[in-house]
């Protein structure tokens, strides 16, 4: 019976991840479709960029949220078994955020054309390494005010998150284990690569000279 209330939670964090948090926001108050603008991407970058940062942060608000939101309900409801599984004591909560980011790029509601997975992986690291998500944000900032260039800054910070789940790996961690660590580490690498992959002609744009600065 655990399994099912495990595989009801991660499609409540798939169909949440789905919710395009941008595109709402954009019709609600500013009667904008934000996918007939700019990138024409329902993520926070062009939500900001089509609506305004005082508007569009909101997107980034809620896109952070809905990685972070179903392992946050996981621990306040306390029962273990919903995040430690098998003989080896694995933690699936990044299971969780995962599911939630495949939701974000392969929105249900908007036939599965969604954003581009950094907000969302950022709510996951949040959710379970909050300082690594502080230290992803610094790497993040240090790199978009050198540059202006959104998708070089969301890049870089998604190769320092693998190489720190790479190297956390190798020691003790007060809690995770080796198991939960090992899994933790394929999980970013899978999001690292949709990341990239989502990015890809950005960089083609970038290569090319015409990828607008922010």
């Amino acid at each position: 019976m655990t399994y099912v209330y495990i595989s009801m939670l991660m499609i409540l964090s798939y169909f949440l991840g789905s919710i395009p948090s941008g595109l709402i926001i954009g019709k609600v108050f500013k009667n904008i479709d934000i996918r007939e603008h700019g990138s024409k991407n329902t993520g926070a970058t062009n939500a900001i960029r089509v609506l305004g940062f005082k508007t569009g942060i909101f997107a980034f608000v809620f896109d952070v949220a809905k990685g972070a939101l179903v392992i946050a309900l996981v621990f306040l409801i306390g029962d273990q078994s919903l995040f430690i599984v098998s003989q080896y004591n694995i933690n699936i909560s990044s299971i969780y955020g995962m599911t939630a980011v495949i939701g974000h790029v392969f929105p249900i509601y908007i036939n599965f054309k969604g954003g581009k997975a950094v907000a969302t992986s950022a709510g996951m690291i949040l959710a379970i390494e909050p300082w690594v998500a502080l230290a992803v944000l610094v790497v993040f900032l240090i790199m978009f005010f050198t540059t202006r260039y959104v998708s070089l800054s969301s890049t870089t910070a998604a190769s320092g998150v693998v190489l720190y789940f790479l190297i956390r790996i190798l020691f003790e961690h007060p809690l995770y284990n080796l198991a939960t660590r090992i899994m933790d580490f394929v999980v970013i690498s899978v999001l690292a690569t949709i990341i990239f992959i989502r990015h890809k002609a950005n960089y083609k744009r970038l290569r090319e000279g015409t990828e607008n600065r922010f």
